[in-house]
């Protein structure tokens, strides 16, 4: 850690882990979203938009191998990186049958200088299912799940539209909790009506 922060940044923490810069590369793998494809709403939350804040690159007919390379190039040439993380961004990467979502993870992992992926999810599209899937790809790969919580009053929860409660949060941390699976959240400060207290 340099010593002049107060805290490890995500680069850091990753250049301490390979030796060297890795770069993530976001990824459209087609999927959908329960709080778009009806199931909980059509409407999305309220701060995202139809790509699901996402490239739209699979809708333009790219595959996960083709978006990865393209994205290599453009990270080899400005951070001089050579290690890549896949990071599965758009809507929700869970939100699959396990043997569709095995194969987006193994064409991702399956391209040159790969390390690991980055998988964003709700807290309601996991199950010990899939979770055993991701789990298999920690012996080899830095593996990261990206919950996304937004925040966590409920009251607030139903105001953005997200779909889920708390609660479907603090139990997917447990799920995945001892699976050797690196947890992120993702939140959203300042919405309007909390002092952040």
């Amino acid at each position: 850690m340099d010593k002049k922060k107060r805290y490890s940044d995500y680069n850091a923490y990753l250049r301490e882990l390979f030796g060297q810069r890795v770069q993530k590369i976001s990824i459209d793998a087609g999927l959908s979203c329960p709080n778009r494809d009806g199931r909980l709403s059509r409407l999305g939350c309220i701060y995202c938009n139809e790509k699901g804040s996402g490239s739209g690159l699979s809708k333009k007919g790219l595959s996960i191998r083709e978006q990865i390379e393209a994205g290599k190039i453009g990270s080899m040439k400005k951070y001089k990186a050579k290690k890549f993380l896949a990071y599965f961004q758009s809507y929700s990467n869970t939100y699959a049958p396990v043997d569709h979502m095995k194969a987006l993870y193994d064409e991702a992992l399956s391209c040159e200088g790969m390390v690991g992926m980055a998988i964003g999810t709700r807290p309601d599209c996991i199950d010990p299912e899939k979770l055993d899937l991701i789990q298999t790809y920690t012996q080899d790969y830095l593996v990261w799940i990206e919950y996304g919580l937004q925040s966590v009053h409920d009251e607030t929860l139903r105001r953005i539209n997200r779909g889920h409660t708390f609660r479907d949060f603090a139990r997917a941390v447990d799920l995945t909790r001892n699976r050797g699976i690196q947890i992120c959240t993702h939140v959203i400060l300042g919405f309007p009506g909390k002092t952040g207290r």
